[in-house]
């Protein structure tokens, strides 16, 4: 699989299945060439979906898609003042965050970019795994690769509880906090119930805005 496959190509059906029928419109930040936008526009009936995307050979290229309304091209800290406040029904950012240097004012401004009764979905990597731990026991290293859990582009590193309180502190609520892509074989699942989140490489997360949040 070439890279721009890999990155900018890939429906992440994960994030899809969350992206309810009343999806009228819809923020793709790190849209890539706009493959998951066309799955939500195929699956989920969205009326409108605009996209972030940060490398202008692949935004352009999603300029091209028809799944995509709206296109823009740069750093999500710095456009984010761009996007209306209220305006969409859900926002999605799949693998974004941990890539921003402030993902918590970041993540505060696009709260207020949905609607009331809006949701943001994302998958983030969980450092508080068992292969980074083993990693940097038996290495001695902080050991970074070309992508998975230690990227070398990544800035942020969080567990579950670093999740959590990133949403909260954000001022969203009924945070749910899962893993990404399960594997459900029994083996699989017995290894999630005896070590719960040490086997997993990253969460799917779902946030509303909370309604008492200023």
């Amino acid at each position: 699989m070439s890279e721009s496959k890999e990155y900018y190509g890939h429906e992440r059906p994960e994030l899809v299945a969350l992206v309810s029928q009343n999806a009228h419109r819809v923020l793709d930040l790190g849209c890539g060439e706009g493959a998951m936008s066309a799955a939500i526009k195929r699956d989920c009936a969205a009326q409108e979906i605009w996209g972030v995307e940060i490398v202008e050979a692949v935004a352009e290229k999603a300029r091209n898609n028809p799944a995509l309304d709206k296109v823009f091209c740069g750093d999500l800290e710095a456009l984010v003042e761009e996007l209306p406040d209220g305006h969409f029904s859900h926002i999605i950012a799949g693998d974004v965050l941990e890539h921003l240097v402030d993902p918590w004012t970041v993540l505060a401004k696009l709260r207020t970019k949905l609607e009331p009764e809006g949701l943001f979905i994302c998958s983030i990597p969980n450092i508080r795994n068992f292969s980074f731990i083993a990693k940097l026991v038996l290495k001695g290293r902080f050991e970074y690769k070309d992508s998975g859990v230690m990227d070398r582009t990544h800035l942020r590193f969080f567990a579950r509880k670093d999740v959590e309180l990133l949403f909260s502190d954000a001022g969203f609520s009924n945070i749910s906090v899962a893993p990404v892509r399960p594997k459900n074989s029994l083996g699989k699942k017995l290894a999630r119930a005896a070590f719960g989140d040490f086997v997993l490489k990253g969460f799917l997360v779902t946030a509303s805005p909370a309604a008492s949040h200023p």
